[in-house]
Order: structure tokens, then C-alpha cells, then sequence
């Protein structure tokens, strides 16, 4: 019998990675689609985001500033077109670590191809199934970094390679 409770806790685990990752990936297409202002000027495009925040969300952004909800989401409208002809940003060294059975801490960083800059996000999600891929956004917290050239840096150059 226990075996098969572990069993049923890693497919929950492996179950709510899998929507994490969905949801990360989903989230960082549509924000991308917004913010470079590659769809219709309409709320309803991006309302998942706003959708898939949590009543508690919280952000800190890049500069230091913390966001509820709320204040992010009226950031977010603002945000329409204003990256327009900025290079997409990809998700590497996404890495998934479930917390208790409901929830996901997140880290990935965002680079832009041939750009010596790139954010280091984390985030903590929760198992919702209100949510539509079944997990919301609790909090994130950004950052910005400088990739650091393969003289300069421990990693392997493989890795920083990967990130350029």
C-alpha cells in the first residue's frame, strides 16, 4: 500500500510540474505577444495573465519595486507595444521543485539572443484548479545580471554559450 502512495505522489509531483511548466511557458508567450505589441489592443488577449495571478500575488520587478496584483495588472496594460522591436526573451535553466504537494518553486533566467544581460527570475506557484493550467502565480521575484564571459566565470563555457 505505501508504494502505492508514493507512487501516486510523484504523478501528482511529476502532474503539477508539467502544469507549471506549461504555465510558465504560456504566461512569458503571451507577455511577449503584449508587450512587443504583436496582437489586437484588447484586454481580453491578456487577461489569462491576469487570470492565472493569485488573490495574494506579489512582484518584485528588476528596479526593486513590489507589486500586488492589482498595480501589476494596470502595469501590464500599460505595457502593450512598448518592447516593439526588442529581441524575444527565451526561458533557460528552467528548474521545478515542488514545495509540500501544492506548490512549485520556479527559477529560470530570460536572455535575449546576442545581449550580455539576461533576468534570473523565481517564482512560487500554487496547485489552483480554478487556474487554467491548474497552477496560479503567488510571487516572483526579478532580477537583472550581466552574463559573465567564459574567462571571467566559473560555468562551463558550454553553458554560456547555450545563454549567448
Amino acid at each position: 500500500m505505501s508504494a502505492l502512495i508514493i507512487k501516486n505522489s510523484r504523478d501528482l509531483e511529476g502532474s503539477l510540474k508539467q502544469q507549471a511548466s506549461e504555465e510558465i511557458n504560456q504566461w512569458y508567450e503571451l507577455f511577449y505577444q503584449w508587450s512587443r505589441g504583436l496582437c489586437k489592443k484588447k484586454e481580453m488577449f491578456v487577461r489569462p495573465v491576469f487570470d492565472a495571478l493569485a488573490e495574494d500575488f506579489h512582484v518584485v520587478l528588476t528596479n526593486g519595486v513590489m507589486m500586488n496584483k492589482r498595480q501589476y495588472w494596470q502595469r501590464l496594460l500599460t505595457l502593450y507595444g512598448s518592447r516593439s522591436g526588442d529581441a524575444p526573451s527565451r526561458i533557460v535553466n528552467l528548474k521545478l521543485n515542488t514545495i509540500e504537494d501544492s506548490h512549485i518553486l520556479a527559477t529560470f533566467d530570460l536572455i535575449k539572443d546576442g545581449e550580455l544581460n539576461k533576468k534570473f527570475d523565481s517564482a512560487l506557484l500554487r496547485a489552483s484548479s480554478d487556474a487554467h493550467n491548474g497552477v496560479e502565480w503567488l510571487y516572483v521575484h526579478e532580477s537583472a545580471h550581466e552574463i559573465i564571459a567564459p574567462a571571467q566565470s566559473s560555468y562551463p563555457t558550454e553553458m554560456i554559450k547555450e545563454a549567448l
